[in-house]
This record gives C-alpha cells, sequence and structure tokens, in this order.
C-alpha cells in the first residue's frame, strides 16, 4: 500500500466516481483504476461494489474512508513542517525598532534565535517613532517592529511583551541617595536627553509635572548611548532604560529606582495573517526570553533584591548559561 493509492481511492469516494475523480487528480482514468484494483488486492479485500461503470463503496471500503484521510491528512501536516523547517535553514528577518526600543536591546533579545538559527539574516531599522515605524510594518517592508505601546494604528497585530522600567543613573562617584529616588527630588538635578526618544521624553515629562517638578535639562544627545557617556563623564544624570542602567552601573554609573516607578509598555507589531516561518519563530523566541527574563528578575526580587541587584543578578547567570552551552556538555 502506498500513499497513491490511497488517494486515488479518496479520490474516487468524494467525486463519486472514477472520471470525476482522474479529472480531479488530473491523471488517466486506466492509472487511477489500476491504482485502485492494486490496493484491493494489496488488502485481499473489495472496496467497492462494481455496477456497469459505477463504483459504489461496500462495508470494507468504507471502513477504510477515515483512516486513509487520517493518513493523509498527517502527511500534509508532514510536509508543513519540513516545508516550515527548510525555510527556517535560510532567509533573513527584516526588523524595526524606534528610539525608545533600541536596536542594542532588540539585538541582545536576538541571541538565542541567531544561536538556534545561525543560517538567518537579522536586519536591524530604526525609525524615529512609533507612526514612522509601524508605517513600514504596514507598508511590508519590516516583517516584526519592536515599539511602545499604544501605537498609532488599529491595522496591526500587537504582542505584548513587557513593561520598560527607566531608572536613574547619576554619575559615578555621585553620593548614593536612598532608594527609591523619589521624582519631586529632581528639582534642580540637571539632566541629559535623548532628542529621538520623543514619546519616552513626553511621559517623563508628564510624570514630573504630576510631582511638581520642572526638569533642569541641561543637554540634548542623538541616542541613548551618547546621554550614558555624558553620565559617565560627570556631567548630568538621564533616566534610561534598566538593561542600560546595569550597563552604566557596571561602568561605575550610580543608578536607582525612582518613586513613582516610570514603566512604559512595549511589545511587537506586525502584519494581520500569516508570519514566516523565521518572523514567527524570532517573535516567540523573543516573547520566551523575555518572560524566562522578568519571571527570574521577579523572583530575585521577592527575594528582597532591588531591581537593579535582580537584573545583574539575571545577566550573570544568563551569561554563565551562555558560557556553559558554548563549552558544551561535561565542561
Amino acid at each position: 500500500m502506498d500513499i497513491r493509492q490511497l488517494e486515488y481511492f479518496l479520490a474516487v469516494v468524494e467525486h463519486q466516481g472514477v472520471n470525476r475523480a482522474a479529472q480531479h487528480l488530473h491523471v488517466a482514468q486506466a492509472s487511477l483504476s489500476q491504482g485502485i484494483r492494486q490496493l484491493e488486492r494489496e488488502l485481499k479485500l473489495s472496496l467497492f461494489h462494481r455496477t456497469g461503470r459505477n463504483l459504489v463503496l461496500n462495508p470494507a471500503g468504507q471502513l477504510l474512508v477515515e483512516p486513509a484521510r487520517k493518513v493523509l491528512g498527517d502527511l500534509v501536516a508532514a510536509q508543513d513542517i519540513m516545508r516550515g523547517a527548510r525555510e527556517m535553514q535560510v532567509g533573513s528577518v527584516t526588523i524595526g525598532t524606534m528610539p525608545e526600543m533600541s536596536s542594542e536591546a532588540v539585538a541582545a533579545w536576538s541571541a538565542s534565535f541567531t544561536s538556534l538559527y545561525p543560517e538567518i539574516r537579522i536586519e536591524l531599522l530604526e525609525f524615529p517613532g512609533a507612526r514612522e515605524l509601524c508605517d513600514e510594518v504596514l507598508a511590508g517592508h519590516c516583517e516584526l517592529g519592536f515599539t511602545t505601546f499604544p501605537v498609532p494604528t488599529e491595522n496591526l497585530e500587537r504582542v505584548e511583551l513587557g513593561d520598560q522600567r527607566l531608572l536613574l543613573v547619576m554619575p559615578p562617584g555621585t553620593a548614593t541617595p536612598d532608594a527609591p529616588f523619589e521624582l519631586r527630588r529632581l528639582e534642580g538635578v540637571p539632566l541629559v536627553v535623548s532628542n529621538s526618544a520623543l514619546r519616552e521624553n513626553d511621559i517623563v515629562a508628564s510624570m514630573l509635572r504630576r510631582e511638581s517638578v520642572i526638569p533642569l535639562v541641561r543637554a540634548q544627545m542623538p541616542n541613548r548611548h551618547a546621554q550614558m557617556t555624558l553620565v559617565l563623564n560627570g556631567a548630568v544624570s538621564a533616566l534610561l532604560p534598566l538593561r542600560m542602567a546595569t550597563a552604566a552601573h557596571r561602568l561605575g554609573a550610580v543608578v536607582v529606582e525612582t518613586d513613582p516607578e516610570i514603566r512604559t509598555p512595549f511589545g511587537i507589531v506586525h502584519r494581520p495573517g500569516a508570519l514566516t516561518p523565521a518572523a514567527r519563530s524570532f517573535a516567540v523566541q523573543s516573547h520566551a526570553d523575555l518572560a524566562r527574563r522578568n519571571a527570574r528578575i521577579a523572583e530575585l526580587e521577592e527575594a528582597g533584591a532591588s531591581l537593579l541587584d535582580a537584573a545583574l543578578t539575571e545577566q550573570a547567570e544568563g551569561e554563565m548559561n551562555r558560557h556553559r552551552s558554548r563549552k558544551g556538555p561535561g565542561t
């Protein structure tokens, strides 16, 4: 028995005759009839009542219908899986970001994907803001977009990944203030902002207004890295995302949480409909990695660690695990 014989059998059943079945399958009637007879010989059973040129299922044939459909259904599913696996071996994923969701952060989250699929090329593009990013995703120039929420369109699918926390990062040597640092105490503290992170700046300004604070902006930089560089050189302070705050801490900056907390929801947007296997896998992998990271940080915080210490510990554990995986098992 082979797959083609089962396909012929079901075609005759579903199209109620050899002629229509042959037309549907684009094969000669003689070939189809021969395939049915070969199947019956192998099963040692007649599957049809033959009345002139007509074939009518007999009881034995009726018993074969559902198993045959299951076999062919499983075959199609297996072919789809293998097709997806082939597509995952080549190709590329184009991912858009915006200033509040920097390319550095997305690159860090994509590390496990690039390890699993080294042949997939990742292209990161950064756009001025959420509107421009969403326009590029809608136009199909980017398969995925990493953005803060809300987004200025209802025409995209959304995958929420969590909240981005901003921490206060102060120059090395600053007397460590009590934590959390009350935002109202920022009155008179010189700050540096990124002039590309407009949405984030608006959120911070709104929260400071609620605390009756007029921010003392002494410098505007084109990006977060320039912000951090200025802070590390002792001139000003900045509100930076957790990942950059931990990097600044390692370089000597003083980092504290704020009260109230500054949070921005973020996630992935993509066009409605099916993603390519590579893009779908990237989205799933990013979601899983961030969920694991956030769960570990929350676990450490519940055990009494500060947010900064919890993030530093989680990063150190991640680096150790990656080092072990590169060395291989048993080393």
